[in-house]
């Protein structure tokens, strides 16, 4: 942080992106300010501070539930809207997030934006097919998913809000996450979410983080389990497929063989607590 010589805090988001296209690659955007403390690379002269910019709320309208990129993750827990998304599953993950310090600083946006592939925040997000609203000269709302193909680009544009979908009373999602300590970065996380029709699943997502690539889909485990019924042979087919396609790797954190050990339990571990809501 010793290169830091100018620090603004502008009011508007058409203010912060023209001081961030001016800045350039000397320039970096602060919210809540923990990527900034941990990460902030010696290029780095100018800090943009989003604080003032007016995306500090939750609401619930006809788009879903539009969380603005200010909202911490503490206050994300402490809302009841959130907690009332699919049966509290985003509660369920932002309570194994780092720790309440670090939840009480760190934004949504921040982490959207920091794309880091252990983010447990980013699995359960593209699970339930979010959406993002950034600014870069005008505003355009994309899919989490075609956001992260762009990850290289995400830091020069401004998120202004991340929007939940509305699902219907037949969709669940889980969120299982595996570490060696309470506030440890993970080995792996997972999310599934299914909407549940007479004729099996549909609208199958199974995502993976931290393999230890950024989140995806595992789209041949979706295939599978689409027109599925999700009873105990079903489950257990799905989560055989999900060690087998996993993309594992071996790091300081797990070897790959563990990882996928691991990816076959975390699929398991959702998909049964989705079928027991589902009386299956």
């Amino acid at each position: 942080m010793t290169s830091v010589q100018t620090y603004q805090r502008p009011s508007s988001v058409e203010e912060a992106w023209s001081l961030l296209d001016e800045g350039g690659k000397n320039a970096m955007l602060i919210g809540g300010g923990v990527d900034v403390g941990l990460f902030s690379p010696p290029e780095i002269h100018t800090l943009i501070d989003l604080t003032r910019l007016p995306y500090q709320s939750i609401d619930l309208n006809d788009n879903g539930l539009v969380i603005g990129a200010g909202v911490t993750l503490t206050e994300m827990l402490e809302s009841r809207w959130v907690a009332d998304t699919l049966d509290g599953v985003v509660v369920t993950m932002l309570r194994q997030v780092a720790s309440p310090l670090l939840r009480n600083a760190a934004t949504v946006g921040g982490a959207v934006a920091s794309t880091h592939p252990w983010s447990d925040v980013i699995t359960l997000l593209l699970a339930l097919d979010a959406s993002v609203t950034r600014y870069a000269g005008q505003f355009e709302t994309v899919s989490l998913a075609e956001l992260l193909e762009q990850r290289g680009t995400i830091d020069r544009a401004i998120i202004t809000e991340v929007i939940l979908p509305v699902t219907g009373d037949r969709t669940f999602a889980g969120f299982e996450k595996f570490v060696r300590t309470g506030f440890d970065v993970g080995m792996l996380n997972c999310a599934c979410r299914i909407t549940a029709e007479d004729d099996g699943c549909q609208e199958v997502r199974i995502v993976f983080g931290g393999a230890p690539d950024i989140a995806r889909r595992m789209e041949a485990v979706e295939r599978a389990l689409t027109g599925v019924k999700l009873d105990h042979a079903g489950i257990e087919a799905a989560a055989v497929l999900a060690a087998e396609v996993l993309p594992a790797r071996d790091d300081v954190r797990a070897s790959a063989e563990y990882r996928r050990i691991l990816a076959a339990t975390g699929v398991r571990r959702c998909l049964t607590r989705i079928a027991q809501r589902l009386g299956e």
